[in-house]
Formats: structure tokens, sequence, C-alpha cells
């Protein structure tokens, strides 16, 4: 999978076995004023910093998997130039209509009953655009969760830099609905955790 990712352009860094997380860092990450870009391992072909780790080259990637088969594979958004819409279906209280979709009102008009996960809000989103929901669009990459959520890849274009979004706060796309781009990384479809596998 890592080498797939990687002939797509795609730099790829290891998560740690059976998880969604980085791999760990070395010793030296602990202390302050390390980071990095004067950590010594990246130079040296390891890895540490999480999706600083990335890389394009196929025999440091073959030498991460080879040596540890069970890394899972993570992707570098920013330097992939891609924007993945990450949907989330957990299934919780919705919030107040105000935090629904950060930053535009949604008036006491739009029925919100049966709104249960970041699928539904998304699709208020597309539907207060007059746009399909992108969880259906079938024209990119699109990789089922574990959990029962949604990854769907987009090219980043026109020379934009797309920042990466979390939880509900108001850089959040919607509720349940982040991006994750520049300044972060996707899991890569076909790795396996212990929640199951990110499946195309």
């Amino acid at each position: 999978m890592a080498r797939w990712c990687a002939s797509n352009g795609w730099p790829v860094h290891p998560l740690a076995p059976g998880r969604k997380t980085p791999t760990a860092n070395c010793r030296d990450c602990g202390e302050q004023g390390h980071t990095h870009t004067n950590c010594p391992c990246l130079p040296a072909g390891r890895w540490c910093h999480g999706f600083h780790a990335a890389t394009l080259d196929y025999s440091r990637i073959e030498q991460w998997w080879t040596t540890n088969p069970s890394l899972g594979v993570g992707v570098a958004c920013g330097p992939a130039d891609i924007v993945v819409i990450d949907i989330d279906a957990h299934e919780s209280e919705l919030p107040h209509r105000d935090r629904l979709l950060p930053g535009i009102p949604v008036g006491d008009a739009v029925d919100l009953r049966g709104l249960r996960t970041g699928f539904h809000s998304l699709a208020v989103l597309a539907a207060l655009r007059g746009e399909n929901s992108p969880a259906d669009d079938e024209s990119t990459l699109r990789v089922q969760t574990p959990s029962g959520g949604m990854h769907v890849w987009y090219r980043a274009t026109d020379g934009r830099r797309w920042q990466c979004s979390t939880g509900s706060g108001k850089r959040a796309l919607a509720w349940q609905v982040d991006i994750r781009a520049h300044g972060g990384y996707i899991i890569a479809p076909g790795t396996s955790t212990s929640a199951g596998t990110y499946n195309p």
C-alpha cells in the first residue's frame, strides 16, 4: 500500500501497528527545542515526527515496511496536494443549530429531524449550497472507515493551500465533518487498525 500511495505522488509515513497514530518519536523529541527541523532521525532515514517523515523515496519505503510489515500507512496531505473530507458517523446528540455548520446560519425553517451523523450535516451543507453531497461523489477516491465514516479524497488545485480543521470549532466544515489537508495526514486506503480496515 505504501508503494502504491507513493506511486500516486502521495508521500507516506508509518503509523503505529494497529493504530491511527504515527509511530513513536525518538527519545530526543521530548526535549524542549527539539523539532523535526533539527532532528537527526529524518536525514538518517528513520521515521520520526509523524507526517514530517513522509517520503516518496522507494528505498526508504521498502526499508520501513519490509523491516516492520505491521506498520500502517499515513499520507501527508499537504505535500501530496490532497484535501480529504473526513466524515464521521458517530451517532450522538445534535448540537445547537448554530454549531451545525460553523459560520453558516441554519435557519429555523431547516428541518433537522433525523440528523445524526456527519453524513447528514454534510448533506445539509451541500443542499444549502445547491450541490450534491461529496459523500456521493463517485468521481473521486472514497474510503470507508472502520467506524462507518468516510474519507473523500480530492486533489488540491489552483495552488491553494488548504488547512486542516478539527472538531466542531469554527474551522470545521460541519458537525462531525473535518478537513485533512496541509499540516495533517490521512490514513491510507487498505490500512488496517484494531478497529478494522480502511476500504476503498
